[in-house]
């Protein structure tokens, strides 16, 4: 009876162990999701891809130089639902994108939640974002 219950509690406390950095993935801690930064550039790769769809976009800072920006968006089955599709962007498109920016300073975003994508607009026409 001992045996089975040490199993039993040896079980439950391993899935909780490992439940927790799981459910750590999905934090928005490294972005500001209170602030929004809009970028105009080019579209260099759209990797349409678990566990979540990501857009390399050429933009200009304001010195002129040429930044990757990476905008982070939700898994495709999620992006799928709200209408976007893996044909919604391709390089070269030109884009204009609201993201919530990285806290470190990086070129990457955020774009949202699954249920409601920021603003984006490709070659003049907004995509769904809800």
């Amino acid at each position: 009876m001992k045996t089975k219950r040490f199993t039993s509690v040896a079980l439950v406390a391993g899935f909780l162990i490992f439940s927790v950095p799981l459910r750590a993935h999905h934090g928005y801690a490294a972005f500001y999701t209170t602030k929004q930064v809009t970028l105009k550039g080019t579209v260099t790769e759209w990797k349409w891809a678990n566990p979540h769809c990501l857009v390399h976009i050429d933009v200009k800072d304001s010195k002129g130089e040429v930044k990757d920006w990476i905008i982070e968006f939700a898994a495709p089955t999620l992006m799928t639902r709200v209408g976007w599709t893996k044909e919604s962007l391709k390089p070269g498109d030109t884009v204009i994108a609201e993201t919530h920016p990285a806290k470190n300073g990086a070129t990457t975003g955020l774009s949202g939640s699954a249920s409601s994508l920021l603003k984006f607009v490709v070659n003049g026409h907004e995509l769904p974002s809800h």
